[in-house]
């Protein structure tokens, strides 16, 4: 039985394809089974998936209809084997001792999960497969040390990758299928029951900035999931107590919610959409008795009269310069 379980959704990668198995297939730590998801592809990812089973032993392929990353990640689960969980996306790689760090890391500390650091950026360079220096540090998963990690922007709850993860975790709680940002949503509930967290400061993670992702696209009505994830996580932080935590999220809220209002009218040509996602969201605030700063209520604002906030400032500050 392998130690760890590696999990791959492939959809129209055929591009990334083998870079990203071939930094799979080396790495240092051997004891690990791969499993692509082939979610209906409709380019040559699913041959390129099954050449590599044909020619190493470790490699699974799944096919399956096209059902999106979440569906192709929880249909995967059952059919795995190892203690330990790998997310990998199939336009990305990892660092060749990636496993190895992150699980002698785990097994040393005891923790839930261990994570390592992201490199961002188009290509990995030349020097990133260049032997990595091993140290971490053991975090316990309080409200403390996770509000300390939202204000350095290390939160470690945003995606799957770049984690090895106790199998329960994600057993007792799998991705929300149907949904982009589902990762967002579901690693944030894996953290408190892992009870600590082995941190890495190594980027042993290269996470490819790809123009074309769901994520990093034209906007599109999928991007709003973004808010029903931030949503989920902060009610499920009001509900175990952690309500500096949830005010932290709250302003990340109200920037996606104006981020999104302009997305609706000014790509999507859809005013209509504007109010509707305003009012969700003064429903949600108010259910959840979340209090808003007055940069947050500005923003809101600004949101909803975009045109009379923008004269409203305009005259604001040509009454500033008068009383100078």
């Amino acid at each position: 039985m392998p130690e760890i379980s590696i999990i791959v959704p492939v959809y129209r990668a055929e591009k990334y394809l083998n870079a990203c198995v071939d930094s799979i297939l080396n790495q240092t730590y051997s004891d690990f089974e791969l499993v692509l998801i082939e979610d209906g592809s409709p380019d040559q990812s699913g041959a390129i998936c099954d050449e590599y089973a044909q020619k190493d032993d470790r490699v699974r392929v799944i096919h399956q209809p096209n059902q999106g990353q979440a569906a192709a990640r929880n249909h995967a689960l059952p059919m795995t084997q190892g203690e330990w969980l790998c997310y990998v996306d199939s336009d990305d790689a990892i660092h060749p001792q990636m496993l190895e760090h992150l699980h002698r890391a785990a097994e040393k500390s005891g923790a839930g999960i261990s994570m390592c650091q992201f490199l961002e950026a188009p290509e990995p360079p030349e020097d990133y497969e260049q032997p990595a220096e091993f140290s971490y540090t053991l975090l316990t998963m309080d409200e403390k040390t996770l509000t300390e990690l939202h204000d350095r922007d290390q939160y470690p709850g945003w995606v799957a990758c770049a984690k090895l993860i106790r199998r329960e975790l994600v057993e007792g709680y799998p991705f929300h299928t149907g949904r982009v940002y589902e990762d967002n949503e579901a690693v944030t509930r894996w953290l408190l029951p892992a009870k600590t967290l082995a941190m890495l400061p190594t980027q042993l993670y290269f996470y490819r900035t790809n123009p074309e992702s769901t994520t990093k696209s034209q906007f599109s009505l999928k991007r709003l999931d973004y808010l029903w994830a931030l949503e989920s996580m902060i009610s499920y932080f009001q509900s175990v107590g952690f309500h500096t935590l949830a005010q932290r999220f709250v302003e990340r809220y109200v920037e996606a919610a104006a981020s999104a209002c302009y997305g609706v009218r000014n790509e999507l040509k859809r005013p209509e959409r504007a109010n509707g996602i305003l009012a969700d969201v003064q429903r949600f605030l108010r259910r959840e008795n979340l209090k808003l700063t007055r940069r947050e209520r500005l923003s809101l604002l600004e949101a909803a009269h975009p045109n009379a906030m923008g004269r409203f400032w305009s005259v604001a500050e040509k009454v500033r310069k008068l009383w100078k």
